[in-house]
């Protein structure tokens, strides 16, 4: 009896499967038979010569680095702002619905578009007019890296933040009414009770450390913005300082001049995956240890 309640639930789940593998592992398993040269006749033999021309790559270093200070950036940004933003609107009463569907405006918005706004010939060109004209201070230098970079970083959590707040304002009003009651009888402030009760509990919960996950994993692969902003601070070769590793990758495929070869965009695109994997796979570890530190000292 138990087996045969089983089986419709395999059938019912196979249809995804097979939709996944065709348009996950397929491809990906291809790539890497490409980057061996297991599909390309001219190259001989397989070889992972590839793969030792990515170590001795300079260029491909930058790119990761730019890939997870853009990703990092972005996310720690977009869950703090989510979260500050979810706890605000768990105080409104009438207003709320009109306030979440303002909120969720810039998610409308292509990323292209975006990186437009947000460049220095978009708001920055005001902001810097405001800063000279106004305030009598020198101008913004958005050509630095320093700069540009985590303005970049900005503008993808500026997009993301409505989504990640709407999922963590479902987590934030799932936390036990009791609690927050019995921490205001004891004289708890509202940054007590924020710092000591919500965000623990936002921590601990699964859904957090899925879509905090999936928001990384997204920016990882992030090319609009920063295809934008190349038209400003970058340049058509391939490793400059607005180039993450999507923009790296798609720099070597389409311009000559780079020089790179099918089969090495094959290595650095599975290099991406397996790069975003592990970062991802150690955020979720990191989430789930802040939970635990967060959530022993609660108990305390």
């Amino acid at each position: 009896m138990e087996e045969s309640l089983i089986r419709p639930g395999y059938l019912l789940v196979l249809p995804v499967v097979v939709l996944l593998v065709a348009i996950e592992i397929v491809p990906l398993g291809y790539s890497v038979l490409l980057s061996l040269g297991a599909v390309a006749p001219s190259q001989g033999s397989i070889t992972a010569a590839n793969y030792a021309q990515l170590l001795s790559d300079g260029t491909l270093l930058t790119s990761v680095l730019v890939s997870l200070f853009y990703a990092a950036g972005s996310t720690a940004l977009t869950f703090i702002l989510g979260i500050l933003f979810a706890t605000m609107l768990t105080q409104l009463k009438r207003t709320r619905s009109l306030v979440e569907s303002l909120m969720l405006l810039p998610v409308a918005v292509s990323p292209v578009v975006v990186g437009v706004v947000w460049s220095p010939s978009g708001v920055w060109d005001d902001v810097n007019t405001f800063i000279h004209f106004v305030l009598g201070l020198q101008y913004i230098d958005l050509t630095q890296a320093y700069v540009f970079l985590p303005v970049m970083a900005l503008s993808e959590a500026w997009e993301w933040t409505p989504v990640v707040m709407l999922v963590l304002l479902g987590v934030v009003t799932s936390i036990p009414r009791e609690s927050i009651e019995a921490a205001s009888v004891h004289g708890a402030s509202g940054f007590q009770i924020f710092r000591r009760i919500i965000i623990p509990f936002v921590l601990r919960s699964p859904v957090t450390q899925f879509v905090v996950a999936l928001r990384f994993m997204d920016a990882m692969r992030a090319f609009e913005i920063p295809f934008a902003w190349s038209a400003w601070v970058g340049s058509p070769t391939a490793g400059g300082l607005t180039d993450t590793l999507s923009l790296y990758l798609f720099k070597l495929l389409v311009f000559p001049a780079n020089g790179a070869s099918l089969q090495y965009v094959s290595a650095l695109a599975v290099i991406l995956c397996a790069i975003t994997v592990v970062s991802t796979t150690l955020l979720i570890r990191l989430l789930r240890g802040l939970g635990g530190v967060h959530g022993d000292a609660e108990a305390r």
